[in-house]
């Protein structure tokens, strides 16, 4: 059997990947799911792993090796080589991409499969993040420095995205990455999400948008016309019908309510909660 400096390579290469794939497992499933790898680097320790794979046999030819690392290095070389372009084509998706950052919060976004792609609005810890929201739906592209702004005084992520993709829209947010400060500045949180609903009135009632209330933190979700509310209270808004809106509530209470589509106006979000709040103290 060989002792030469080769041979000790394809050995490690060996070891490398049995040692790659436990220490990949443990990134990917012994971390919480609200907490993900900057760079991806978990996605990187299995291609990595799974590259080396490549290696082991030309390295090892022609070397005195045991009957079993011949047979090892054949299979990892034919399986790697075969699965190649697929693995690389579907880690790909899963290396998150930055799209904004400030300070020690981030947007990122993964393209997922079958461009699926998702962002997230993140808080950096190390070689980690934790996730403060998902921003989805999120139609590509980056987010231009006017677009966005985090407020780290209020503790507030205000942005609005434009897209052309598919079909014309727009993507906004005013969400907390601090919740006390968010809702000690109710006040400024209150007439920022009143402002940036009527400069986007058009697109909202039209697209996607999500504001989060200072008081109960109550996130309230435009969807294509459609209005979702969330605290206590689980409801929708539905304009879906031509001559009629109804209200679905979902939880505590379970009740369908329709209204002609003249006697309920367009609302805003704080229009919304207290339309809700109304409304299901008059049904109790």
């Amino acid at each position: 059997m060989s002792d030469s400096r080769r041979y000790k390579i394809v050995l490690w290469i060996v070891w490398a990947q049995l040692a790659l794939l436990p220490a990949w497992w443990c990134m990917v499933y012994l971390i919480p799911n609200n907490l993900s790898w900057r760079w991806g680097l978990d996605v990187w320790v299995f291609i990595v792993g799974f590259l080396l794979g490549m290696f082991g046999l030309p390295l090892g030819r022609g070397l005195d090796k045991p009957q079993f690392l011949k047979w090892w290095l054949r299979i990892d070389f034919s399986v790697t080589a075969i699965l190649l372009l697929p693995v690389l084509f579907i880690c790909s998706a899963f290396i998150p991409t930055t799209i904004a950052e400030d300070g020690e919060y981030i947007i990122y976004e993964e393209d997922g499969i079958v461009a699926n792609r998702n962002a997230y609005l993140a808080r950096k810890s190390g070689l980690l993040m934790k996730t403060i929201f998902d921003l989805s739906p999120y139609e590509g592209g980056r987010l231009k420095k006017d677009s966005y702004c985090f407020d780290n005084d209020r503790g507030v992520f205000y942005g609005s995205k434009t897209y052309n993709i598919r079909q014309n829209g727009s993507r906004t947010w005013v969400i907390p990455i601090n919740k006390d400060k968010y809702a000690k500045n109710k006040q400024y949180i209150n007439n920022l999400i009143e402002s940036i609903y009527l400069s986007h009135g058009e697109w909202i009632d039209n697209d996607n948008a999500t504001f989060i209330m200072p008081n109960c933190i109550t996130r309230i979700d435009y969807s294509h016309g459609n209005i979702q509310l969330m605290d206590s209270i689980s409801c929708e808004i539905s304009y879906d019908d031509t001559d009629s809106l109804k209200i679905y509530f979902y939880h505590p209470l379970s009740k369908e309510i329709g209204f002609h589509n003249d006697s309920v106006p367009r609302m805003s979000p704080t229009q919304v909660q207290n339309f809700i709040e109304k409304l299901r103290g008059e049904i109790q």
